[in-house]
């Protein structure tokens, strides 16, 4: 199959022949439609804590088409249904997984497109597990379903806070985490949600997907606090940090309210520091988010069956092999897109 391949960081991925996916037992085996681009993929070509083995094949967010299932799975899922799966192969068996939380499998949890163990949707196949998959139902398009696991995150984030219809928010940050967070928290009722980002373009998206006010990203901690008062009559009831970049947290801490709750969703794998003082004495919950859990995924697929979602706009670009290594370069650098999606197969 032809795949993008990862070389070694500051080199554009390559794009290659190379072995087709093999079919484990309780596996299948997806034709990939759509694999979005995520800044995690960026991140971990340049190198640093999250850097993989030569030859790895990224992605972990695609839709598909089931073309093979292993000889051991008795499931209602068959060869030519439409398929997304949170990007992990685990045993399926532990009390993590039982509980539909493949990430922290305890046994033998795989990540995918995060190494050569299980390579991603940078491909024309990708190798997916039968626990972690969810048939994707009529109605909802292979757009849609390729963004549900940016969705996921951002709803994931926002069910693990204390957020509750009628509260503030403030969001940091207005990349695909942080426009899904925005979406999210607009479904489930916020009174107000201040975005703070320092792109012109993402400011543009933050306004189409819900947001009541967007702040530049560069206004100094006090300054966006004093903002956030006088436009919306108070402070913030949590602060999403979307950015994943060093000294956001900081600034959170700067910026929130006593009693209020900080919830850091963006990955950041850089050394950071920030001052526990300001969160003690002003007794703050500070929560770190990672991934999701499978009913995010089954209840963003729900909710853009019923149509109660639309996350058309987070779609910037489409595009193919060819021009995926320069394209994947320049988002490094580039803030005007938000979501770019491989077609592998068109």
């Amino acid at each position: 199959m032809k795949a993008a391949v990862f070389k070694e960081p500051g080199k554009p991925l390559s794009i290659e022949n190379v072995k087709d996916p093999m079919c484990g037992e309780n596996e299948m085996i997806l034709k990939v439609e759509q694999c979005g681009i995520c800044g995690t993929d960026l991140h971990a070509s340049d190198g640093g804590s999250m850097e993989p083995e030569t030859g790895t094949i990224f992605g972990h967010e695609f839709s598909g088409e089931i073309v093979e299932i292993g000889k051991n799975i008795k499931s209602s899922l068959k060869i030519g249904d439409p398929a997304v799966s949170l990007p992990f192969i685990s045993c399926g068996q532990c009390q993590h997984c039982m509980n539909g939380n493949p990430f922290f499998c305890s046994t033998n949890m795989q990540s995918t497109g995060m190494g050569p163990e299980v390579q991603g949707g940078y491909a024309e196949y990708v190798r997916i597990g039968l626990p972690e998959s969810i048939k994707i139902p009529k109605g909802v398009s292979w757009d849609f379903a390729t963004l549900v696991e940016p969705l996921a995150v951002g709803l994931h984030g926002v069910r693990i806070s204390k957020f509750k219809q009628g509260h503030r928010a403030l969001v940091i940050g207005a990349g695909p985490i942080g426009l899904a967070t925005i979406q999210w928290l607009r479904f489930f009722g916020a009174r107000h949600i201040v975005v703070a980002e320092i792109s012109e373009e993402r400011k543009t998206m933050a306004e189409k997907m819900g947001a009541s006010l967007v702040i530049d990203g560069k206004t100094p901690a006090e300054e966006l606090a004093n903002i956030y008062q006088e436009e919306t009559g108070g402070s913030p009831d949590i602060i999403f940090e979307c950015a994943g970049i060093p000294t956001v947290i900081q600034n959170c801490l700067e910026i929130a309210a006593p009693f209020s709750e900080i919830v850091v969703i963006g990955v950041c794998d850089k050394p950071d520091t920030f001052m526990p003082f300001l969160g003690i004495i002003k007794e703050l919950t500070l929560k770190f988010a990672i991934a999701y859990v499978k009913d995010d995924f089954q209840f963003t697929i729900d909710m853009m069956e019923q149509g109660r979602i639309n996350p058309a706009q987070m779609i910037s670009q489409q595009i193919g092999f060819d021009s995926l290594p320069t394209t994947f370069e320049s988002l490094k650098t580039s803030k005007d897109q938000c979501k770019v999606m491989i077609c592998p197969n068109h």
